[in-house]
């Protein structure tokens, strides 16, 4: 009767932990799904005009940025190029402002960011892949 009585005190505490978790952390507070390998810069919009170019990129492709950020490397294809865009990025304040700034391009039905880790997202679909990354 006692392993029971302490089996049954076990699960209070845990469900008592597991209500505690919820009240303290909202679940509107998204965190990045593990902690990012490199920090965020911008690209500047030189080197995405040369990332692309260099590409080659066509209305036919499908560009992916791993790691996209503020998702100008996906919108400058899809306006510029008239290509499809998909940016994926780990921290969901990057795809935050992503969103805010594909609201203003005019080619949202072109381009989506993913809040997902590049290392584990199927890029099967993509024809071009670009990765910014600091010295």
């Amino acid at each position: 009767m006692r392993a029971q009585n302490r089996g049954m005190t076990a699960r209070r505490i845990v469900l008592c932990l597991a209500i505690l978790a919820a009240c303290v952390v909202p679940s509107s507070a998204q965190q990045p799904l593990r902690s990012p390998d490199v920090i965020f810069v911008p690209t500047p919009q030189e080197v995405v005009d040369a990332m692309l170019k260099l590409a080659k990129v066509t209305k036919n492709d499908v560009v992916y940025d791993l790691g996209s950020g503020d998702g100008r490397i996906p919108i400058t294809a899809a306006k510029t190029y008239g290509a499809r865009g998909v940016g994926i990025d780990i921290d969901p304040q990057r795809i935050k402002e992503a969103q805010e700034n594909l609201k203003n391009s005019g080619v949202g039905d072109r381009v989506k960011f993913l809040n997902q880790d590049l290392f584990t997202t199927d890029i099967s679909e993509a024809t071009v892949v670009t990765l910014y990354l600091l010295p």
